[in-house]
């Protein structure tokens, strides 16, 4: 008894000389061993690079976020590229439901938003201390890569909303008094966060739809453009082009995946699947939005990116034509939910005679018969060309038969599925575009000359008629982006940031866009839940709205 007595006596008297325990509040504090927390959770590059994959999956719910015109809204969506095709009295097709209300606008400003919390949480825990880093660059590649993605999701941002809040580091507890910073200081932000990334970034990567060097430059050359630096916008986008950022070229001889099939042309071939990464030959391609058939996480929703069903016709539907309504690979399964405006089906391509991005083999204009059929008297028989003066009733050319880019879909597709085995990679950025921005940065300093030059590099490779620099206009490049980028540059920002919206869409949109877009839309309505949730501080809504 007495030897536990003495026993009990030390272990009591070491408990208070313990060290590391000076008072009550170091005693009381707690650290968390049963649950990850921004200070446990980021002590490796792996665990890093696990949070950053949550903003590569948002970039893939950018492309595959409904099955409808939520995944193209961004692409031009009630603008001079497209419209809705199934219904009329749709917001964009009529911009009077344009509102603060409106889900696919307020979709857009949440997922950015989130984009930025995610990207935030990797900058600031990368440089606490404790994290186990092999170098410094490695570190600094986080944070660039980081960096990257807060700049891209203000820039989606900023091009249609104005300015934003600037939040730079991670919210802890609730916030209700943001107030909006301007434009240009949300310009400026954005153009920190990548000249950051532009130095850090590493120039290649194994692993394809990783953002590298030569995506910061790409994006740093249209940002320096808002802010009318042209001469830097002109060296980022430089960079790019002359082989400093890495070994970029415009394909410009068949390659990949079908190169062997007869008539069809390297336009063509960049949008086949397999085709799309720089990894698997193509040095085009600067930033690939990632997909893959059949595989866990390869896709965002429905199994499948449903670009074909948005933007295809759906002539296989068609019964008045003779056809059955069962897909088929050589017709795909287009659902006609979203249609080029005659602008993009016709105007663009006037004057351009041997252009390969118009070809049947890159715009699928002809359609036939597929049964004898006799309509108003008139036969027709399987295979015979459907003639425009069939089309006689709205939804025949406004639902069955309107051109098909072929871009958005295939004739061959996995497992023989047409209504989900198109399942390619998506383009966020391929050089034809950095050409197209720095033509603009060109005409912006009054050198035409060299914008046409830049122009004419993307026209001879597509086998057009070349330009001079008097044909050079901030218009003529915007339908030069429809001819080269249709569907896949993000619209809706591109005439955003040049405050084109209302007048392309009043010139060049479908007819009840054109009668319904006001001045006031060249800025998008902040979502009323925004507005309400800041009780704070005055949110302040876009005018017109």
């Amino acid at each position: 008894m007495k030897l536990r007595n003495i026993i009990f006596s030390i272990i009591a008297a070491g408990i208070f000389v313990l060290p590391g325990c000076e008072s009550d509040a170091d005693f009381l504090s707690e650290e968390r061993k049963d649950a990850l927390t921004t200070d446990n959770a980021f002590l490796t590059k792996s665990q890093f690079e696990s949070l950053l994959g949550a903003n590569y999956r948002t970039l893939q719910s950018m492309y595959n976020s409904g099955d409808g015109a939520a995944n193209i809204w961004q692409n031009g969506y009630g603008m001079d590229a497209m419209h809705y095709a199934l219904a009329e009295d749709v917001a964009y097709n009529d911009w009077t439901k344009v509102n603060e209300f409106e889900g696919f606008n307020g979709n857009w400003y949440n997922i950015n938003f989130q984009m930025i919390k995610y990207a935030n949480t990797v900058i600031d825990a990368a440089q606490k201390e404790g994290v186990k880093w092999n170098s410094e660059t490695e570190k600094n590649e986080i944070i660039a890569e980081g960096r990257f993605f807060r700049a891209w999701s203000y820039r989606n941002l900023v091009n249609i909303y104005g300015g934003m809040p600037i939040i730079e580091t991670p919210l802890t507890e609730p916030k209700v008094d943001f107030v909006r910073n301007t434009k240009e200081e949300c310009y400026t932000f954005i153009k920190e966060d990548l000249e950051f990334a532009k130095s850090n970034l590493p120039l290649t990567t194994d692993t394809p739809g990783k953002v590298v060097r030569a995506a910061a430059d790409h994006l740093l050359a249209e940002i320096y453009i808002c802010l009318k630096d042209y001469d830097q916008a002109i060296a980022a986008a430089t960079r790019v082009i002359d082989g400093t950022d890495g070994d970029y070229q415009l394909m410009t001889e068949r390659f990949g995946v079908r190169a062997d099939e007869p008539d069809k042309t390297v336009y063509w071939d960049l949008f086949r699947m397999g085709n799309h990464n720089y990894q698997t030959g193509n040095k085009e391609a600067i930033w690939v939005a990632q997909f893959e058939y059949n595989l866990p996480g390869g896709t965002v929703n429905y199994g499948r990116p449903t670009i074909e069903r948005a933007m295809w016709n759906r002539y296989w539907l068609f019964s008045k034509a003779g056809y059955s309504g069962t897909a088929a690979d050589s017709t795909g399964r287009g659902v006609a939910f979203l249609r080029g405006t005659d602008h993009v089906n016709y105007g663009i391509w006037k004057n351009t005679e041997g252009d390969i991005r118009n070809l049947e083999s890159s715009v699928k204009r002809k359609y036939y018969f597929a049964a004898d059929v006799t309509v108003d008297g008139v036969s027709y028989a399987e295979g015979d060309l459907i003639p425009k003066s069939f089309l006689t009733a709205k939804e025949d050319s406004m639902w069955y038969i309107y051109p098909n880019f072929q871009k958005f879909g295939t004739d061959k597709h996995k497992d023989e599925k047409p209504d989900n085995g198109f399942v390619p990679d998506f383009y966020v950025m391929r050089l034809a575009g950095t050409y197209l921005l720095r033509a603009e940065a060109y005409l912006g300093k009054g050198q035409k000359d060299k914008a046409a030059d830049d122009i004419n590099v993307i026209k001879a490779r597509a086998k057009a008629p070349l330009i001079t620099a008097s044909d050079v206009t901030i218009d003529y490049i915007l339908d030069e982006r429809l001819r080269e980028l249709y569907g896949e540059e993000f619209r809706t920002l591109t005439l955003g940031r040049l405050g084109l919206i209302y007048d392309r869409t009043k010139r060049f949109g479908y007819s009840l866009s054109k009668s319904t877009i006001k001045e006031y839309n060249n800025l998008f309505p902040i979502p009323q839940s925004v507005i309400d949730r800041n009780v704070g501080a005055e949110f302040k809504q876009n005018p017109g709205y």
